[in-house]
């Protein structure tokens, strides 16, 4: 586990073989090819596959034939010209065919909108033809706000007439007059009332009654016409399946390949272009542009993460259990190459945490099913994540006893006399109960222990820093830092001194004690900068104002004591969800009457299920966004550093854009 040691390739040869260098490169999946700088002889040339790549993707999209990988090793097209008469081929009957579609779908569209109106119109027994022909009278058909039909009682005596045929909730369907002369007046008025003006057709000439069965008949024949044109299309898009989608797999190749060829130095007929490959997958790399061409050579230089500049890509490698988890550390900023992945310290960390706030057996393997299923159903990241989050849930409900709530069918850690009469005696002094009947009478256990575990994971990442920080040649950081061995052992002291202080009345916190282990690392963490330069043998590059110094290593001091305080209150909220998921469970068996020997009712039984299901979408919500804040907030702040780049190996995706 942890990173991917990674190789420099150089890969030369013929430029005859450049693009089969670049599709074996590609076809691997393995190595990021890297930008040269150089002034290249190809640098402005324009794509020639481009443009009918472009054409064929849409031809493609159009008729639904999905874009995938195949095998092209047998088809004969090579250069532009070839893509494009086999595209002028296909796409004469294609735009044939679309072209007739198109308009078959236009004019029943136009149709079907003219009918659905005209049925607004059956109400008017008068031929469409005679009404439009008058020679003093202009007429309008269309519609009109119903909450604007009371309107017209102020345009009464206006000289145009409206008639209603038909009316709806939103809108009233109907026909106005107006003499020839004033049918502008009327306009003017009807359109500040919104009203909508309908243009029939010239070929209906006859009454509404007898238009609506014309307009039938046609959109009888034009749907016919559609389905056939449909067939047609649909037997055309089967015959391409095959050779189409290979032809259109290795035009992307050469379209792509063309584009690296950007990235390539090209001089004297030969080529060279040079990128990053795992070093364990090397030797396959080499022997996959070796089968491109024999003549390609392949240089590998292995890359010493200890001299590693900033630019070499992370390629993160975990097992398959906390593999999921990277998503996380990504989330945050990838490590740099000669950096600490933390995928294995945030998995276990999380799945613990997330298991003692969600702690439920029932629960918790419902959480595990839908993972399962979704991982089966899905890509989606977060499924194998919750198999593995229901797993801790489970065991995180046998401590609590919690089966949907049920505290009956597993003991709970504080009915097990043998382990909590040891939980007693180490707590003695709060007056703990001996027999607890429920997890509430032993709420301060449960956020002592919460604290504990705070306490732990802080130190641990500030370990974890010190050790990388040596790692790293920071040695100065490494001792005096507020995450160094200075704040390692200030923060430690203060814990065992108010623990032994408060809980156990030992009077630890003694002269000698506090100026050894409290004051002296924090004097020495004060004098941070001026220890470091003079470990490093240098001088300050600022001059030297002591005002300036103190105010500044006070104020630190005093965020790193803020911070010490506040991340270790912020694990309260582990026990906090304990103690919120026994009470929300603790409503729901009560309202439902399951698991409080009341008779149960299949109301109850209803609402049970129900409340379970609304305590796993809300809280398991909310208990996985908080482990997040732990771990991003009061974790990763101590020891990790994001920073580094992507593994981003060159490839083809044929994925519809």
């Amino acid at each position: 586990m942890g990173i991917e040691k990674m190789s420099l390739l150089s890969v030369e040869g013929s430029v005859n073989d450049l693009e089969n260098a670049l599709m074996a490169c590609c076809d691997s999946r393995r190595f990021q090819i890297t930008t040269s700088g150089a002034v290249l002889r190809n640098l402005n040339e324009q794509n020639p596959y481009l443009g009918v790549y472009s054409k064929m993707h849409d031809m493609a999209v159009n008729l639904g034939v999905k874009a995938k990988h195949c095998d092209f090793k047998s088809l004969s097209y090579e250069t532009p010209e070839d893509f494009e008469n086999y595209f002028e081929n296909i796409g004469s009957r294609y735009d044939e065919i679309s072209g007739k579609l198109a308009e078959v779908n236009r004019v029943l569209e136009e149709h079907k909108s003219t009918d659905a109106y005209v049925r607004h119109l059956t109400g008017l027994n008068v031929s469409f033809h005679d009404l439009f022909t008058l020679k003093y009278v202009k007429i309008r058909i269309g519609r009109l706000p119903a909450e604007n039909e009371q309107k017209l009682k102020y345009y009464a005596s206006k000289c145009f007439v409206f008639m209603p045929f038909e009316r709806s909730k939103d809108y009233v369907y109907g026909i106005y007059f107006a003499p020839k002369s004033l049918i502008d007046f009327a306009d003017n008025i009807m359109n500040s009332l919104c009203f909508e003006r309908t243009m029939l057709p010239d070929y209906l000439e006859d009454n509404a009654e007898n238009a609506d069965k014309k307009l039938a008949e046609l959109i009888e024949a034009e749907g016919k016409q559609k389905e056939d044109l449909e067939k047609q299309l649909d037997g055309f898009r089967k015959e391409l399946e095959g050779e189409f989608a290979g032809v259109m797999c290795k035009l992307k190749y050469k379209s792509d390949c063309f584009e690296l060829r950007k990235k390539a130095v090209i001089s004297d007929g030969k080529f060279s272009f040079s990128g990053f490959c795992p070093t364990r997958e090397c030797d396959i790399l080499r022997e996959e542009l070796k089968k491109a061409s024999p003549e390609i050579q392949c240089i590998e230089i292995p890359v010493d993460k200890k001299k590693a500049s900033e630019d070499i890509p992370v390629k993160l490698k975990n097992n398959w259990f906390v593999r999921p988890f990277e998503m996380f550390v990504k989330m945050y900023g990838l490590p740099s190459y000669s950096a600490f992945d933390p995928t294995p310290y945030v998995a276990i960390t999380y799945m613990i945490l997330f298991g003692l706030m969600f702690g439920d057996v029932g629960q918790g393997f419902v959480v595990l099913l839908l993972g399962l299923l979704l991982t089966r159903l899905t890509k989606n990241g977060l499924a194998p994540i919750m198999t593995r989050l229901g797993i801790f849930s489970m065991l995180g409900g046998c401590i609590y006893g919690s089966v949907f709530g049920i505290e009956t069918i597993i003991p709970p850690i504080y009915h097990r006399s043998d382990i909590w009469g040891g939980v007693c005696k180490m707590f003695g002094g709060l007056g703990i109960p001996e027999h607890p009947d429920s997890i509430f009478e032993v709420a301060t256990v449960v956020l002592l222990f919460a604290l504990a575990i705070g306490i732990v994971l802080i130190l641990i990442s500030m370990i974890f820093n010190m050790v990388l920080k040596f790692k790293a040649g920071k040695t100065g950081e490494a001792l005096f830092g507020v995450n160094g061995v200075c704040g390692i052992v200030l923060y430690a002291s203060l814990v065992v001194g108010l623990i032994c202080q408060l809980l156990y009345g030992i009077p630890l916190m003694t002269a000698p004690y506090v100026i050894c282990l409290i004051v002296l690392p924090a004097v020495l963490m004060f004098f941070k900068e001026p220890l470091m330069n003079a470990m490093a043998h240098k001088k300050s590059e600022e001059p030297f104002k002591i005002g300036n110094f103190i105010i500044s290593n006070v104020i630190e001091l005093f965020e790193a004591a803020i911070s010490f305080l506040s991340n270790t209150m912020s694990y309260l909220r582990i026990g906090g969800f304990v103690l919120s998921h026994a009470g929300f469970m603790l409503v729901v068996s009560m309202m439902s009457g399951v698991g409080t020997g009341a008779p149960v009712t299949a109301g109850g039984i209803v609402g049970y299920v129900f409340g379970n299901i609304l305590v796993m979408g809300i809280e398991g919500f909310l208990v996985a966004i908080q482990v997040l804040r732990l771990e991003f907030y009061e974790i990763f702040n101590r020891f990790y550093e994001g920073g580094g780049s992507d593994f981003k190996p060159v490839e083809i995706k044929l994925d519809a854009e």
